[in-house]
């Protein structure tokens, strides 16, 4: 069911304060910069390397690990400088990977395995699973097309995946335990980033209607059930709502919006069960991939706002961040 008739959003002011902080200097508390966001929420960066570092749906359950994927430009002969590591979130060590892991990966429920969207020497990528205790790599459902943005359902049994291999990139579900697979969505359009909510009954995806005069996307956040049902949860009509992320009340979402801001310049919003919608950050950078850690304490996200790609978390009191005092 395809309903562009579903909840259209309603934008709130803030639930959190009205007046909009300035960024004040880093505190360092622990392994990680501690600062004030612009909202007035305790914001914690997490990577400061001179290149692009990001984590898509990247954060173990246990809270104690992320998954990091870096670009560190092309060497001499052209190709592409890639990389991975998981960060300890306690101590800020990294557990760093080698090839064929090069990318940023989820974890399993028990934090046992991670599967990821690895760079393959053809340039296109291929979901990989390693096996944390024994090393041992895995290759799933490997296909000659763009596979991308794994992730396994809270119980573990299914792997969640976009992929370009019916032509269009629509969702894939994968069965661990028979290796069968079956497409998800079935649209002439762009369906991508999707995640399960943490008791597995659906998942939260963005669909790209079209592109719109001036730069920038026309996409909108829908969400389905595994039997194929879904409906529109979002809609920014002509604006882009995107990398949507289940709360643990699994009716609450963060989401990527440039809804007041010019294409690509994106900031994060919570997406409340009535429909409303309030503001998480503000300034004209991009924030995007947000992931809502399963204990509700974090939410993790990519930004470009000191120049290059990092991974920075904002820390939540149920569904308010916590404020800088």
């Amino acid at each position: 069911m395809n309903d562009r008739k579903g909840i259209r959003f309603v934008f709130l002011i803030s639930i959190w304060t009205s007046i909009i902080w300035g960024c004040q200097e880093p505190v360092q508390e622990g392994p990680f910069a501690i600062s004030t966001g612009t909202m007035g929420c305790v914001l914690e960066r997490l990577t400061e390397e001179a290149y692009d570092e990001f984590q898509f749906q990247g954060v173990s359950q246990d809270g104690q690990w992320v998954s990091i994927g870096w670009s560190n430009g092309e060497d001499e002969e052209g190709r592409p400088i890639r990389g991975a590591y998981s960060l300890n979130l306690i101590s800020g060590e990294k557990e760093v990977f080698q090839d064929p892991l090069n990318n940023s990966s989820s974890f399993s429920g028990d934090g046992s395995l991670m599967i990821g969207a690895h760079y393959i020497e053809d340039g296109t990528t291929d979901i990989i699973e390693y096996n944390r205790e024994t090393g041992t790599v895995t290759s799933i459902a490997p296909d000659s097309t763009w596979d991308f943005l794994p992730s396994y359902s809270p119980d573990g049994v299914y792997i969640l995946f976009n992929s370009y291999r019916s032509g269009n990139s629509e969702l894939y579900l994968y069965d661990r335990i028979t290796s069968s697979m079956r497409q998800l969505t079935h649209n002439d359009v762009y369906d991508a980033n999707g995640e399960f909510s943490s008791d597995g009954s659906k998942v939260a995806f963005n669909r790209m209607i079209g592109q719109r005069e001036g730069g920038g996307y026309n996409m909108d956040v829908y969400v389905l059930d595994l039997a194929g049902e879904e409906r529109l949860l979002i809609d920014m009509e002509t604006k882009e709502a995107s990398y949507p992320s289940w709360a643990p009340d699994n009716e609450t979402l963060v989401f990527s919006s440039d809804f007041e801001s010019e294409p690509e310049q994106h900031n994060l919003y919570i997406r409340q069960p009535s429909g409303g919608v309030a503001k998480l950050t503000e300034g004209n950078w991009k924030d995007s991939y947000a992931y809502w850690a399963r204990d509700g304490s974090y939410i993790y996200f990519n930004s470009d706002r000191e120049g290059y790609t990092d991974v920075y978390r904002i820390a939540m009191d149920g569904m308010q961040c916590v404020q800088m005092r």
